[in-house]
């Protein structure tokens, strides 16, 4: 009876010894488990906000800039809209007075010219500035080059000088802003809605452009673009500097 009961001692003995073990090592596989878990868990929220902060200075990047009127450079835009239409309007009613009775070519250079320079430091500072967001080298470039077109326009009406050249240039302007206005066509525009109304502009000006320039050339009927022009100057010039010049909201698709 006490071997038995010495047997069945020892039989629980070891018995209670293995559980023990197998606790201490399951404990110990759980705590490393759980430090292991909790290390990942701190990498994975320093790596969240690393990568919330990268977001939002990517989002800071994006964000639409303010519209170009309310900034200290884009209240120039209302003022050098219009001048721009009184140097196109100038010109449409030049050619439609083929005869030049009533205009004068030397004052319509004059004119143009001097619009064109005007321009200039405008679409520097908002280069500089930046006043169109990501957009604004894409918007800058298309008024440069027709900044750049109308000194070249205004000189040479001034100087009489030939302009079958300039004609080639004026066509190849207006190819490059169908470019444009299938962007505006197709593309969102930034701060919600479309960009229809930028592209009859752009349209407007395609056509005038590959008319003047068939005009300088001596292949369009001056009447036809001195309607045109006429158009253009009132359409995509004094409309866009007459809704410019409204307060804040007024501003219709600008």
């Amino acid at each position: 009876m006490m071997s038995f009961s010495s047997n069945g001692r020892l039989r629980a003995s070891a018995w209670s010894g293995a559980l023990a073990t197998l606790a201490v090592g399951a404990l110990m596989v759980v705590t490393r488990d759980a430090a292991a878990a909790t290390a990942a868990a701190q990498a994975g929220a320093a790596h969240a906000a690393t990568a919330s902060h990268e977001l939002g200075i990517i989002a800071g990047e994006l964000k639409p800039a303010k519209p170009a009127f309310t900034t200290s450079v884009g209240k120039w835009i209302a003022p050098l809209m219009y001048i721009g239409s009184f140097a196109l309007l100038a010109n449409g009613l030049m050619h439609l007075d083929p005869a030049r009775k009533r205009a004068s070519e030397l004052g319509v250079g004059i004119i143009t010219a001097t619009a064109g320079l005007m321009w200039w430091p405008f679409l520097i500072a908002m280069i500089m500035a930046q006043g169109l967001g990501p957009l604004t080298n894409f918007v800058t470039g298309l008024a440069g080059m027709y900044s750049f077109f109308f000194i070249a326009l205004g000189l040479s009406q001034i100087f009489q000088v030939p302009k079958k050249q300039l004609g080639a240039v004026a066509i190849f302007i207006g190819w490059l802003t169908g470019a444009y206005a299938w962007y505006f066509l197709k593309a969102p525009a930034p701060g919600g809605g479309t960009w229809v109304y930028h592209f009859t502009i752009a349209l407007v000006w395609f056509i005038a452009m590959n008319l003047a320039g068939l005009f300088m050339q001596g292949r369009m009927n001056e009447k036809l673009l001195g309607w045109v022009v006429t158009f253009a100057a009132i359409y995509t010039f004094a409309v866009p500097a007459l809704l410019w010049s409204m307060p804040p909201g007024h501003q219709g698709p600008f």
